[in-house]
């Protein structure tokens, strides 16, 4: 019979690796996807039972807001915890993503993620997919802004973004070709004919007349090379720091970075390491295309299909993770950066009932997205909470899960969700959450400690055609404020359709507050340094990223790995 130390030691050895092993975190994010479009969010005309079965398995959250209404600032506020504002990732101009892979606007190297907080921890990082924030910063080369110098140990993908304009019917930055070549032609023409009358009355010579009209006649032809080139320029796939196809092949994408992700799952299993596995999805993002085996598939077209492949894709990372027997010790959190976008018709994201889209400022449907959450060994299966959180939570738990604390030196806008995932506590840790439009506040969400009602006042509105919810194709932030502002009660009117009378109790009681706490907030946000100026975001030709030499010179290629 064995004493009882050696018995107390045989359980400490059996028990001590169960307590130590780190939990695996896998962050699946969909671009533009609605919150109306999967199943568990009550679509049930679609296909999605991968996605609906995180929520099964899990949590779902209904209540789920991102930090902006765009692709770049949504993404940082979920890679900081941050606020755009805060980071330099708000735009106080009309364009509010980066627009040139060639430029230098790009999440500053001085922001903390995630990934740098889990690698404190040990853990192996990997994203795999599109990235959207940049790529040099000072000089071609430097990578400043690159996802390996932001904590991730591998990164594949477009390091850009996927857009209609590499291939689809929609056309975001090359539709804008016709006003800037009416606009600079309009200014050489006239330019050119005031200086041949100037040159025939003899006020100057014809050497000078042709230097001013070739002088006028370079921004024409700049813009004219970049909108014909423009997917030249900006479509390519990155392994790490190499270029390893320009441009990018859409088709097959999603089976490369499933691929790519499966390879990572494997390879930090097999090294004992807890692994950080980002897979930033193309889907549903115009430009909208397929694999051959997901063509034809569903009735809603080209956006049914890449919705479907999006659910498959998800479907085969949470396979393997349960062939590797890791699945009782990874947490999954599914999610969009924000809401569907509802001026590209049928080829846009569903927000159900809620009132706007991708674009939109603070309307709920640019915001409200899909958060799905399980941790088989740690959270209920099939629970549901009403209650308000943010992409920006996902920085606090995962540091947490990790074992990490936060940093200290600067201000952390996400907050513990975990107690509120566990049911251990029943209201949301945000009593306000403040809804950006670029770097300009538009509303804010106050949730009182007591009852269950959650308020949102909004002072600023999206500039939309009238009579309709939609803008041109993108809405300006700089509208006016609003004389009177509105007051819904988010929890019986998701849609925003009826404000609260102004001459009412709830009215009067509640607006002074929320007005007070986005006073305060605002006097919260130090200055920080803009990545958005007309400087930083203009393409810088000479940064070109170019796969087989220098711009513009074959500048083709294909992924060695994946032929094709």
């Amino acid at each position: 019979m064995l004493s009882e130390w050696k018995m107390t030691l045989l359980l400490l050895i059996v028990w001590f690796p169960c307590v130590v092993a780190k939990t695996n975190i896998i962050l699946f994010i969909a671009d533009d996807l609605g919150y109306g479009d999967i199943g568990c969010y009550g679509n049930h005309s679609v296909r999605t039972p991968n996605i609906d079965s995180i929520a099964s398995d899990g949590i779902k959250m209904t209540q789920h807001l991102a930090a902006a209404s765009l692709c770049t600032p949504s993404r940082s506020a979920l890679l900081t915890g941050r606020y755009p504002v805060r980071t330099g990732m708000a735009s106080p101009v009309m364009m509010r993503v980066i627009a040139w892979a060639s430029s230098s606007c790009g999440l500053p190297s001085s922001e903390i993620t995630f990934a740098e907080q889990t690698k404190k921890a040990g853990y192996m990082n990997g994203l795999f997919g599109k990235w959207h924030l940049g790529i040099h910063k000072q000089r071609l080369g430097d990578f400043e802004h690159h996802p390996l110098k932001q904590g991730f140990d591998y990164f594949y993908g477009p390091i850009y973004s996927n857009l209609g304009d590499f291939g689809g019917e929609s056309r975001i930055i090359t539709g804008l070709m016709p006003g800037w070549y009416g606009k600079l032609f309009s200014i050489w023409a006239v330019t050119a004919v005031a200086l041949l009358c100037l040159f025939r009355e003899d006020y100057f010579g014809a050497i000078p007349f042709i230097v001013f009209i070739l002088i006028w006649s370079v921004p024409l032809a700049l813009v004219y090379l970049l909108f014909e080139n423009f997917t030249l320029l900006n479509s390519f796939v990155y392994r790490n720091y190499d270029l390893v196809e320009q441009p990018v092949r859409f088709a097959g994408l999603s089976q490369r970075l499933v691929n790519e992700g499966l390879d990572f799952i494997q390879n930090a299993t097999n090294s004992g390491k807890p692994f950080l596995l980002v897979m930033s999805w193309v889907h549903t993002h115009t430009f909208l295309t397929t694999s051959k085996q997901f063509e034809g598939r569903s009735k809603f077209g080209r956006y049914g299909e890449a919705l479907e492949e999006l659910d498959w894709s998800v479907g085969q990372i949470l396979k393997s993770v349960k062939e590797f027997g890791i699945d009782d010790n990874t947490l999954v959190y599914f999610t969009s950066d924000h809401g569907g976008h509802l001026e590209e018709g049928t080829e846009g994201g569903f927000n159900g009932i809620l009132k706007g889209g991708k674009s939109h400022g603070a309307s709920d449907g640019a915001i409200r997205v899909p958060g799905l959450i399980k941790w088989p060994r740690v959270l209920e299966k099939g629970k549901v909470t009403d209650e308000p959180t943010s992409l920006m939570d996902i920085y606090n738990l995962v540091s947490s899960v990790a074992g990490v604390s936060l940093p200290a030196d600067r201000h952390i806008d996400g907050r513990d969700i975990l107690p509120l995932l566990k049911g251990g506590v029943l209201v949301s840790p945000h009593d306000f959450l403040f809804h950006y439009c670029g770097n300009i506040l538009h509303a804010a969400r106050y949730r009182p400690r007591d009852g269950i009602k959650t308020w949102k006042l909004v002072t600023r509105e999206p500039d939309y055609i009238p009579g309709t919810t939609v803008c041109q194709f993108t809405c300006n932030c700089n509208t006016d404020v609003l004389a009177t502002p509105k007051l819904y009660d988010i929890t019986v009117d998701p849609g925003e359709t009826t404000p609260i009378d102004s001459h009412s109790k709830n009215y009067k009681e509640i607006t002074p507050i929320i007005l007070k706490a986005m006073g305060i907030h605002k006097n919260s946000i130090e200055p920080a340094e803009t990545e958005f100026t007309l400087r930083k975001l203009a393409p810088n030709l000479t940064w070109q990223p170019c796969c087989n030499g220098t711009f513009p010179f074959n500048c083709y290629c294909t992924d060695p790995k994946y032929p094709e």
